[in-house]
C-alpha cells in the first residue's frame, strides 16, 4: 500500500524540524516533505503530487493565505490544513472556504495526526464512485432556502449577531412561522413560549439556528407525499431525540457550549440522507427495510443497494451546502467512528453513541419483532479505543431521561 503524501510549510526552521522530530513515527504511513515557504512549496507541488498541505499563516512573501488559494485552484483534491497561532486568527479568516481543517499553535502529534487522517477518510467516503452514482442518479434534490444562504454568508462575517440573523429570518413569513412552530414545540423543552426569531436565536444559538432553517427549508420539500408523511414526522421527531442525546452526553463528558451545540446539530441532521432517499428511492428504501427485517444491519442493507449509508447522503450534501465541517465529518462517520477514530471522544462519537441509544430508526424499526431490529450496531472498537466502556451505563441513563421528557 503506497504511503500518503503531506507537505509541511513554515518560514521558521525550528518548527520544521520540530514536525520533523514530532511526526518521525508516522515515516510508515506518510511520505513527508518539509519546506520554508509557499513558493518552495508550488515549486516542490509541481513535480510531485501530495495528498494533504499543512501550512502556517504569517510567512514573508507568500503567507499561507495566498498559498491555499493557489493549492486549491491548482490541486483541488489536496487535503489543506491550517497550522498557525492564535495571534493569526485575522489572517486565518482569510482561509475560510480554502482550508480544510484549522489548527492551533502548539499541536500535539496526535491531534494533528488524527486531523489529517479524519481529512482522508472523509474525502475517501465523500468522494466513493458508488456514492457520485447514486447522486447523480437522483431527480429534484432538496436545496436550501435562500434564507440558508442568506445566514450562511452573514454569520461568516465577524460583526454578526442575534439581531442580524433574526432580521435575515423574519424576512421570510412562513420561515419565521415554522421556526417558532418548531422552537416552541416539544422537540426543545423550552421553560417559557418563543413569540420573535430573536429570542430563538438567543436562546438555541447561531449554529442550531442555521440547521433549523435548513431542516425545514428541505422538510417543504416532501409536503404533498401523504405516503410518507405521517414516515416523515416520525424521522423529524427521532432526529430531535438523537440530538438532544447528542447534547446531553457532550456535557456529561465535559464538551464546552460549541461542542455541545455541535453535536447536537449534527444529531438533528443526521437524518437528512434518509429523508433524501424516502423521497427519492422509496421502493428501494422498502427493499433494505425487508432485509432489516430478515436480520441484516440498516447500513449493511443500504450499502447493498444504494451502495452507500444514508449517513454518507447526508454528508455528502451537507458538504456541499456548505455546512459546518465538524458537523459534516460527525455525520459521515456516525455509523462507524472507528473508520477514523480520533483520540479523544469527538462529535461523531457523541452522535454515534446517540443514536444508538435512540433506538431504531423509525423507517427501519420493526417494534413487533424486539427493540433491536434497525437499531444502529454499537461500534465497540471505538468505545474500546477510547476506554469509555464504563460510561456507557451513565449515558443509557441520560437517554432514557431525554426519551421520557
Amino acid at each position: 500500500m503506497s504511503r500518503f503524501r503531506i507537505l509541511f510549510v513554515d518560514d521558521e526552521t525550528n518548527v520544521l524540524q520540530g514536525l520533523q522530530r514530532m511526526l518521525r513515527y508516522m515515516r510508515l504511513e506518510w511520505e513527508m516533505r518539509f519546506v520554508d515557504s509557499g513558493e518552495a512549496a508550488l515549486e516542490v507541488m509541481k513535480t510531485q503530487a501530495f495528498d494533504a498541505i499543512v501550512s502556517d499563516m504569517r510567512m514573508p512573501g507568500m503567507d499561507g493565505a495566498v498559498l491555499l488559494a493557489e493549492v486549491s485552484r491548482r490541486y483541488p483534491e489536496t487535503v489543506r490544513v491550517v497550522l498557525s497561532g492564535f495571534s493569526d486568527a485575522e489572517s486565518v479568516m482569510r482561509t475560510v472556504g480554502l482550508a480544510h481543517q484549522f489548527l492551533a499553535k502548539p499541536c500535539s502529534a496526535q491531534l494533528l495526526v488524527d486531523v489529517i487522517r479524519r481529512a482522508f477518510e472523509l474525502k475517501r467516503v465523500l468522494s466513493s464512485g458508488r456514492l457520485r452514482a447514486l447522486l447523480s442518479g437522483l431527480a429534484n434534490l432538496p436545496t436550501p432556502p435562500d434564507t440558508y444562504y442568506a445566514l450562511v454568508e452573514y454569520m461568516g462575517r465577524t460583526d454578526a449577531s442575534s439581531n442580524g440573523v433574526a432580521e435575515i429570518i423574519a424576512r421570510d413569513v412562513a420561515m419565521t412561522a415554522e421556526l417558532l412552530k418548531l422552537t416552541n414545540s416539544s422537540y426543545f423543552s423550552l421553560s417559557s413560549r418563543l413569540t420573535q426569531p430573536l429570542q430563538a436565536v438567543r436562546i438555541l444559538g447561531f449554529e442550531t439556528i442555521g440547521a433549523l432553517v435548513l431542516r425545514i427549508g428541505i422538510f417543504r420539500s416532501f409536503k404533498g407525499l401523504p405516503a410518507t408523511g405521517r414516515l416523515v414526522e416520525d424521522i423529524n421527531r427521532d432526529s430531535f431525540l438523537v440530538a438532544r442525546i447528542a447534547r446531553r452526553i457532550a456535557k456529561v463528558e465535559g464538551f464546552d457550549a460549541r461542542g455541545q451545540e455541535e453535536a447536537y446539530c449534527a444529531g438533528m441532521l443526521s437524518s437528512i440522507g434518509l429523508l433524501v432517499l424516502l423521497d427519492q428511492r422509496s421502493e428501494d428504501v422498502a427493499r433494505v427495510k425487508q432485509s432489516v427485517a430478515a436480520g441484516t444491519s440498516a447500513l449493511e442493507a443500504e450499502q447493498q443497494v444504494f451502495g452507500a449509508t444514508h449517513f454518507q447522503v447526508g454528508a455528502y450534501l451537507l458538504g456541499l451546502w456548505g455546512f459546518n465541517k465538524l458537523v459534516v465529518e460527525a455525520v459521515a462517520f456516525l455509523g462507524r467512528p472507528s473508520v477514523a477514530p480520533a483520540g479523544e471522544l469527538d462529535i461523531a462519537g457523541v452522535v454515534h453513541f446517540a443514536r444508538v441509544l435512540a433506538g431504531p430508526s423509525p423507517v427501519y424499526a420493526h417494534p413487533q419483532m424486539g427493540a433491536e431490529i434497525g437499531r444502529l450496531p454499537l461500534d465497540r472498537d471505538y468505545i474500546n479505543h477510547l476506554g469509555k466502556q464504563n460510561q456507557l451505563e451513565r449515558w443509557s441513563a441520560e437517554a432514557a431521561m431525554e426519551a421520557h421528557q
